[in-house]
């Protein structure tokens, strides 16, 4: 797929997705499936399953709704279906590239496409980033700050995630301050770094990534100043919705092992979620396979939780976690893609008719809604 001129393998993404995914899956089952397993699943309560089924639907919702109030804070404004869309979009490619690096870069096309310009599209999906971090990073301060019987239950390894929280907390509050009052300083730093690292590069695509660099910060200062400004209202709103996203996120687990029968304290499990989503977050796998699964079995483990269904239910969370939204986000962008390949066969076909007849080259006379379109899946 490519967007913006980079290309994405989507059809890589997707195998070492699933692969990765398989194999965690076949293991996490080994361990905690044994002989009294089968009999305990005939007791499965399926109203749970709708339960969990609902609440992952309206986190989706309340995700589509956050970026529409950040985008909406623009003179261009942009409907929640496409905002939805675009957000789906965006779990569907997150989860094909490492560290879900590629998600953001196709909600901001999508955007684009509903006519925001890129900067300002870059500017909400931006802010949209780092409120999902700050709430992320907020929450499991209080969880492992609050919850002794969850640092109990994680042993040495709470520090760690609570030193890492600390730190991811306090360096975004640098950056922003820095980038509010002295981006020269942020824009020299990023500059030597990016040129280091680009050493081997030629002196040409060293300047260009140079300048993309440059004008991408400058973009990052423009958004940070006007959302802490005229648009903090804007900003909070969002920020209240990300927290209820997460809220009924967390709340996925307890209800599939109210489902399962499988006993636990389903006030720890919901607090663990915030926990896993953390550290899911910041995995550099894609979509976070295998170490999402392996950090919720593990975490789930020390909840009480009955052993001979915890390989069942991390399995059930997974699928509702982040299969279930893959597969509605590869929808979405599909019909997208039919969607926009059409509009442009059209276009061509306009452009044709209109050379034929004389008519002026839509090209030439710099007409700003020709956008090129993503190309095939690969």
């Amino acid at each position: 797929m490519l967007i913006g001129g980079r290309r994405y393998n989507i059809k890589l993404g997707l195998a070492v997705f699933l692969g990765i995914s398989v194999v965690t899956a076949a293991v996490i089952l080994y361990l905690g499936v044994d002989r009294t397993t089968w009999p305990a699943l005939g007791r499965i309560k399926v109203r749970y399953g709708a339960l969990a089924a609902g609440l992952m639907i309206a986190q989706w919702l309340l995700n589509g709704l956050r970026f529409q109030i950040l985008i909406n804070s623009f003179p261009e404004k942009v409907s929640f279906a496409t905002s939805f869309k675009a957000f789906m979009a965006n779990v569907f490619l997150a989860a094909m590239t490492p560290s879900q690096t590629g998600g953001g870069p196709l909600q901001i096309y999508v955007l684009n496409r509903a006519g925001v310009p890129v900067a300002k599209a870059f500017a909400g999906c931006l802010m949209g980033a780092v409120l999902s971090v700050i709430c992320l990073v907020a929450s499991n301060l209080v969880v492992l700050g609050f919850s002794a019987d969850l640092r109990a239950g994680m042993g040495h390894h709470v520090g760690t995630v609570f030193t890492i929280a600390l730190a991811v907390l306090v360096g975004l509050a640098a950056v922003f301050l820095l980038s509010l009052v002295r981006i020269g300083w942020l824009k020299h730093g990023a500059g030597w770094l990016f040129l280091t690292l680009a050493r081997p590069a030629s002196a040409g695509r060293k300047y260009s990534g140079t300048r993309r660099l440059m004008r991408g910060m400058d973009q990052y200062r423009a958004s940070m100043l006007a959302f802490a400004g005229a648009k903090r209202s804007r900003v909070v709103a969002a920020a209240l919705v990300t927290l209820l996203a997460m809220t009924l996120n967390a709340a996925i687990a307890p209800a599939l092992l109210a489902g399962l029968n499988a006993g636990g304290a389903p006030a720890k499990v919901f607090l663990m979620q915030y926990v896993v989503f953390f550290i899911a977050y910041f995995s550099p796998t894609p979509g976070a396979s295998g170490v999402a699964e392996l950090s919720n079995y593990w975490l789930t483990a020390s909840a009480g939780v009955q052993a001979n269904v915890l390989g069942v239910f991390t399995v059930i969370w997974r699928f509702f976690n982040s299969f279930l939204g893959v597969g509605v986000g590869a929808a979405v962008v599909l019909s997208m893609l039919g969607k926009w390949k059409r509009g442009e066969a059209a276009a061509r076909s306009g452009e044709s008719s209109g050379d034929e007849a004389g008519g002026p080259d839509p090209a030439a006379r710099g007409d700003e809604r020709v956008r090129p379109g993503i190309e095939g899946l690969e």
